[in-house]
C-alpha cells in the first residue's frame, strides 16, 4: 500500500489550498478549518508512523527470541515470547487501522467541492474518527488528544455548514460510510499482518499471563 506520509508534500499542501479557494463561494473560514483539520489528521497519521516502526523492531526481535529458545529446545521460554509477541502483532494492527482510517479519511475531505460536501463527507468523517479513537485510546492512550482535536475540528466546520442551511443531514447515510471506511480499514489492516509477519506455531502458545520484560 503506497506510503500517504511520502506523498504530502509541499506542493500537495498548495494544491490543495488552491482547490479549497476555488471550491467556496465564501472561502475563509472552510478553508481555514479544513486545511487545520488536514494538518491534525496529516500529524497523527506520522505520529502512528513512528509508533508502527518502534512496533516491527520490537516484534522482529522477540520473533527471532522465539526461534532460538526453539533452537535450545525450550518449550517453556518459546511459548512465552510467542504469548508476547500475539500482544505485540494485536496492538500493530490496531495501530495500522487506525492510520487507515485516518488516510482515507483525508482523501475524502480532499474530494469536497461545494458546501453540499460536507455533510456527505464529513458526517461520516466524524462518526469514523470517534469509532477510531475508542479503539486506538485502548491501545495507544497517548493518540487520544490528536483523535480528539481532530473530532472536534472536523464537527465544527459541520456546524458552521449547518448554520448557513446550505444541507440536509441523512444521518442514516453518514454512519452507512462510517460503517465502510472501518472495514475497509479492518480489513486492509489484516491483510497486511497476514502478508508482513511470518506466523509462529500454535503448539508454542501458553495461556499463562506471563511475559518477558521490555
Amino acid at each position: 500500500m503506497p506510503d500517504f506520509t511520502s506523498k504530502w508534500d509541499k506542493k500537495d499542501r498548495v494544491t490543495f489550498s488552491k482547490k479549497i479557494v476555488k471550491r467556496f463561494r465564501n472561502p475563509t473560514l472552510s478553508k481555514k478549518k479544513l486545511e487545520e483539520a488536514v494538518k491534525s489528521i496529516q500529524t497523527q497519521i506520522i505520529s502512528l508512523d513512528n509508533l508502527l516502526l518502534r512496533l516491527k523492531e520490537r516484534d522482529k526481535h522477540i520473533f527471532s527470541e522465539v526461534i532460538r529458545c526453539v533452537k535450545l529446545r525450550n518449550k517453556r521460554k518459546a511459548s512465552i515470547y510467542a504469548n508476547e509477541l500475539t500482544q505485540i502483532r494485536n496492538l500493530i494492527k490496531q495501530v495500522i487501522f487506525a492510520k487507515l482510517a485516518l488516510e482515507r479519511i483525508c482523501i475524502r475531505i480532499n474530494t469536497i467541492t461545494d458546501a453540499g460536501d460536507i455533510a456527505a463527507t464529513l458526517a461520516p468523517a466524524v462518526s469514523a474518527v470517534r469509532s477510531v479513537q475508542d479503539i486506538i485510546k485502548e491501545v495507544v492512550p497517548q493518540a487520544e488528544e490528536g483523535f480528539t482535536e481532530i473530532s472536534t475540528l472536523l464537527n465544527s466546520i459541520l456546524v458552521d455548514a449547518s448554520a448557513n442551511g446550505s444541507f440536509q443531514l441523512d444521518i442514516k447515510a453518514a454512519n452507512a460510510d462510517a460503517e465502510q471506511i472501518i472495514e475497509e480499514a479492518t480489513r486492509v489492516a489484516e491483510e497486511e499482518i497476514k502478508a508482513k509477519f511470518p506466523e509462529v506455531p500454535q503448539e508454542f502458545f501458553i495461556r499463562e499471563d506471563s511475559k518477558i520484560p521490555i
